[in-house]
């Protein structure tokens, strides 16, 4: 079964994708103006909300601390096995940069508004100097059964970043009508996509290159 079908088992039966987030990046550095960290929040889409605290929240529509650590808990345990990897790859010259343990995981809960979040930090194991040469930032799933949009204003930032560091963001380009209607038409039982379609969604990358002077 996919890491992402776990993330969201309990998202509706649908064709692909399956969900949509609303993504936020911030890029941190530390004292020797190094990358140290990405930290993520990812707002998922109203339908998925809904799906996910049905008969959970009280009277008041609020979900209790304990569900709330319950489902980040669950949530990064998914997010965490080899096949996603927190769908994000922190890259220098083409080498995959590991990361530690993620931290500080919380899922964020607006009772009024309905609206749901999962933040969580990545930390890589060694802090990365970008240099001039760039450190490539993706955040992608392949399987194309979460799509991430990244276009907010402000939705990529840097923390603590030295003077003249630019954290220049693109987009994946979008896909035609005729892909659109091909994923549409595959059985929302069928969590794997044909291997032709596969091969366009694993370009689908939402990629931030980071330099430094």
């Amino acid at each position: 079964m996919l890491a992402a079908a776990a993330l969201v088992a309990a998202a509706p039966a649908q064709a692909h994708p399956h969900m949509w987030i609303d993504g936020e990046a911030v890029l941190r550095f530390d004292g020797q103006g190094r990358l140290e960290a990405l930290r993520e929040r990812w707002q998922f889409d109203e339908m998925f909300v809904a799906y996910t605290t049905q008969g959970l929240a009280d009277k008041k529509g609020q979900l209790s601390p304990a569900t709330l650590d319950r489902m980040a808990r669950e949530w990064m345990g998914a997010l965490g096995e080899p096949i996603s990897h927190y769908f994000t790859r922190v890259a220098v010259d083409g080498k995959v940069v590991a990361y530690a343990a993620p931290r500080d995981a919380k899922v964020e809960w607006d009772a009024k508004r309905k609206t749901m979040a999962l933040v969580f930090t990545l930390p890589l194991q060694q802090p990365v100097a970008p240099g001039a040469t760039g450190v490539d930032i993706d955040i992608i799933d392949p399987t194309y059964f979460v799509a991430y949009d990244f276009s907010t204003a402000g939705a990529v930032a840097m923390d603590r970043a030295p003077a003249g560091c630019r954290a220049d963001y693109r987009p994946p380009k979008p896909l035609d009508a005729a892909l659109v209607q091909q994923l549409a038409a595959i059985p929302a039982d069928q969590p794997d996509l044909p291997e032709e379609l596969f091969a366009v969604t694993k370009g689908l990358t939402h990629r931030i290159r980071l330099t430094c002077p």
